[in-house]
């Protein structure tokens, strides 16, 4: 029997009772070349706490060019995460299957789910409707538009008889097998730059890889904004290629480790725990800088990091944007009008460190092979 687990957050009446199981889900012929999907989107709880819900699988070739609703091939999970007020992450669901409303509840009224009504279904009509047999009181899925390729997510999750929370809209990426060369590739170059020892390349590489717009503007770079929702797997092979290069001093887990180091020290306050992680890692500055930069903070700068062993552990891979990306931002070329470019590009050298961060972890906690916290009844 799978273990059910209970979840009852500090001061909430919110229970969310799932089974956790992790569900293979049914495989798609290779020969069809499927797109990959991945899909983000989360529900706001009470005393600063959240619930995450990604979407993740496979779409066949087709999809993109009929009107198919529920097209067969499809194969799709859910995985469902809680984050507490202190940043601590719990997985819920993991990779549970998803399987179409219509087989679930095949004489249901479908338009009865709340749903905002963008995501409604008719009532004799669950296209692009889905829901987790995993889920005690149930968990659906709507995916919208109907036809083609869907583009957003949104959720309703029942944490007990009649009592639901339901979700922002969220984001789909679609990608098929043209992002494995692209991301291989990068792979690829990463290899060689660490191989090389040239931190600065690699630690480029990989941001480029884990948050592309951290090291250039769309639409130049081809990749998607979040490759990792695309190959979670991306993670564990960066933080192996790090953690060999230099001999345990680098990597996504050794950052991990410094960051629930300062979540410990922190256990209440978000934004003190980043900066002591900050302070762990090396990225705030030692010094006033010699010159008077208006759009810097008290973070270090790409260019003033320490590329090499002598950095702090866990230095690199740093989480920051690159200094081209920021210059861009605040002088942008001619003929661009922008009323806050000083203020976003402020924003990115510091207050994006309070967002990334955590979020980074976050996904750290569910795709690296690392030790996260269980629930209790």
């Amino acid at each position: 029997m799978p273990e059910m687990l209970i979840l009852k957050p500090l001061g909430c009446v919110l229970t969310v009772a799932l089974i956790t199981i992790t569900t293979t889900p049914p495989s798609v012929d290779a020969q069809s070349n499927p797109y990959r999907i991945a899909c983000e989107t989360m529900v706001s709880l009470g005393q600063g706490g959240s619930l995450t819900y990604r979407l993740a699988g496979s779409l066949p070739e087709n999809t993109a060019a009929d009107n198919l609703q529920n097209p067969i091939g499809t194969a799709l999970t859910l995985t469902v995460q809680w984050q507490d007020q202190t940043g601590r992450v719990q997985t819920l669901l993991n990779a549970s299957a998803l399987s179409e409303y219509e087989q679930l509840a095949p004489d249901a009224d479908y338009s009865q789910l709340p749903f905002e009504e963008a995501f409604r279904g008719q009532p004799n009509n669950a296209g692009s409707l889905y829901g987790t047999p995993d889920s005690v009181h149930g968990l659906y899925v709507s995916l919208r538009p109907t036809s083609g390729l869907p583009q957003q997510m949104q959720t309703v999750h029942y944490l007990g008889t009649g009592e639901y929370v339901r979700s922002m809209a969220g984001n789909c990426q679609t990608a098929n097998a043209d992002l494995d060369v692209a991301i291989d590739e990068q792979l690829t170059l990463l290899q060689e730059r660490l191989q090389a020892e040239d931190w600065a390349a690699a630690d480029r590489v990989t941001r480029r890889l884990l948050a592309p717009g951290s090291t250039s503007l769309p639409p130049f770079d081809p990749l998607p904004f979040d490759p990792v929702l695309l190959q979670p797997e991306l993670m564990n092979a960066i933080d192996q290629m790090w953690l060999t290069a230099s001999n345990g001093r680098f990597g996504l887990s050794v950052q991990w480790r410094l960051w629930q180091e300062a979540l410990a020290d922190h256990p209440n306050n978000g934004e003190a725990a980043v900066n002591a992680f900050r302070d762990r890692v090396g990225w705030k500055l030692a010094a006033p800088r010699a010159e008077v930069d208006f759009i810097s903070s008290d973070w270090l700068n790409e260019s003033e990091l320490t590329y090499s062993l002598q950095a702090p552990e866990g230095h690199l891979p740093w989480a920051g944007v690159s200094d081209e990306v920021v210059q861009t931002v605040a002088a942008p070329p001619a003929g661009v009008h922008c009323g806050s470019c000083t203020v976003d590009a402020i924003q990115l050298r510091n207050e994006h460190f309070y967002i990334y961060i955590p979020r980074l972890m976050e996904r750290m906690a569910l795709y690296l092979d690392l030790p996260i916290s269980q629930a209790s009844e």
